[in-house]
Parts: C-alpha cells; structure tokens; sequence
C-alpha cells in the first residue's frame, strides 16, 4: 500500500514538472522578501526590542504569504486565474489555511527531530522541505483547482 502510493505520487509529480520550477521561485522569491522585510524593520524602521521583533515578524511573514498568494495566482497558476466574484477572497482562505497547516506541523516536526539530536539548522530544512511539497499538492489540488 505505501508503495502503491509512493507510485501515485511521483506520478502526479511527473504530470505537474512544468509548473514545480515555477512555484520554488515564487516560493523562494516569498522567503527572500520575508527575510528582507524582517531585516528592514529590526534594522532601518526600530523594532529593536523584542517584543517588536516579534510584531515585525508577524508583518513580514504575512505580507510574504499575501505576495506568495498573489504571484502563485498569476504565475505559478495562472491557467486557472479566473476573475470570478468572491473567489480571490475563497482562494486567499485556502491558502492562508495551507500555510497555517503547514506552520502547525513544523511547530510539531521541530521538536521531534531535535529529539532525535538533528542539529536545528538540517531540523528546519527539513520541516522546509516536507512543508514545500505539502503546499504544492495542496495548492495543486485545492486552492488553484482547475475549473472552480
């Protein structure tokens, strides 16, 4: 049975190869500016404290996640970019609840592998990784279904 479904992913992989470059762009394009934006507010805009860092990550991982949903939308997807009434504000739910999906489990994976002594920075990359390809699927299949 996992066998059979390890088969049926990669098969889905296959037939979704040429739009997967595409979202590790916007989705690495997404990071580098949440990280740019974190770094401008600590830095240039006083929030130094941290209480205010904490405030400042908040912002610039959000305004990360509405730019990531956005250039998807129009990139990643864009052969299902339709302009219907009340489906960005539909589209933009989902994909606010995939990512938060996502957070709860590296929130839970995190602790696990450090557990198991796997040194945080390989932790985090990990957490990265299977995060990445849950989104993908998800947004493949739910947020950015074709036809809705």
């Amino acid at each position: 049975m996992l066998v059979a479904a390890i088969r049926k992913f990669f098969s889905y992989v296959s037939t979704r190869r040429p739009i997967i470059g595409k979202f590790l762009i916007v989705s690495g394009s997404a990071v580098a500016l949440n990280l740019l934006l974190l770094f401008l507010m600590v830095r240039y805009l006083g929030f130094s404290t941290s209480l205010l860092q904490n405030v400042a990550n908040a912002v610039s991982m959000e305004l990360s996640i509405i730019y990531n949903f956005f250039m998807s939308r129009r990139i990643t997807w864009r052969d299902r970019y339709e302009n219907k009434k009340g489906r960005l504000f539909i589209q933009i739910t989902k994909f606010h609840l995939a990512i938060g999906i996502t957070v709860l489990f590296r929130l839970v994976l995190f602790p696990l592998l450090q557990l198991h002594g796997v040194f945080y920075l390989i932790n985090a990359a990990i957490g990265i990784a299977l995060a990445a390809v849950f989104n993908f699927v998800i947004y493949d299949i739910w947020v950015f279904k074709k036809g809705e």
